[in-house]
């Protein structure tokens, strides 16, 4: 039954996806904002019928579905910036603020995925989003991006999802591929695994484009809308769908 209710709720989140994108490349306002809402809050309700569906997994199930609701009030405040732009900055500022927290919780929740990290390999996940980080931001001075007051945020929270996306990457290579090169039986969790690093990389992607569209003159195009938003509903749909792996 929970099964087939995750399938259905999965084809309604699909058309509510496909209604915003619509609305929202027409036009930012109140409609938009509900149906973006709408959205965001059946990734959530998927991810809790996939714990119900994988209790197991409620460890870090749990720690995904708080995140994904910082995530949806993170959505909120970002479009409402564009209904009301004369908070664009507070209202930029508390949206980011909520992805930012969204996002400590998704490597909190991956950390207890890969629960065989050691120091020297969570040093290098840091490393690395430290690294990627500040090279995005040393080419995003000299394209014509411009953080203003939010240069800071905008940066800690670049390290942030780089360390989603590193602590990923580095976990599936290190209990993932790498046994498997050496000869170990495919892991049974790999499908969680694949499911996550794939959902990290969307995630990263999509936030470069939001990126582009917030903080880059020309850069809000129809065309970065659409990418923006496909690509973060399928990144927090696969993030929801590991809970079933």
């Amino acid at each position: 039954m929970l099964n087939g209710l995750f399938i259905s709720l999965s084809a309604v989140y699909v058309v509510c996806v496909i209604a915003f994108i619509i609305v929202r490349v027409k036009e930012c306002g109140i409609k938009a904002v509900m149906l973006k809402t709408t959205s965001s809050l059946l990734f959530v309700i998927l991810a809790c019928i996939a714990i119900l569906i994988k209790p197991e997994n409620i460890g870090y199930g749990i720690l995904f579905v708080i995140g994904m609701i910082f995530c949806t009030v993170g959505d909120i405040w970002l479009d409402l910036k564009y209904v009301h732009k004369e908070y664009d900055e507070p209202y930029t500022f508390v949206g980011i603020g909520s992805f930012m927290v969204s996002h400590i919780l998704y490597v909190i929740g991956i950390l207890m995925t890969y629960p065989q990290f050691v120091p020297w390999q969570i040093a290098l996940a840091i490393f690395s989003a430290l690294s990627i980080a500040i090279v995005e931001r040393l080419i995003s001075n000299k394209t014509g991006f411009e953080y203003g007051k939010l240069k800071w945020l905008t940066f800690v929270y670049s390290i942030v999802i780089m360390l989603t996306l590193t602590f990923s990457l580095n976990g599936m290579n290190a209990f993932g591929w790498l046994p498997m090169i050496n000869g170990a039986p495919m892991p049974s969790v790999l499908p969680r695994f694949v499911t996550i690093n794939v959902g990290t990389v969307i995630f990263a992607l999509s936030d470069l484009a939001l990126s582009i569209a917030f903080f880059r003159k020309g850069g809000n195009t129809k065309a970065n809308v659409i990418w923006v938003h496909v690509t973060y509903y399928i990144a927090q749909y696969l993030l929801a769908l590991s809970i079933l792996m």
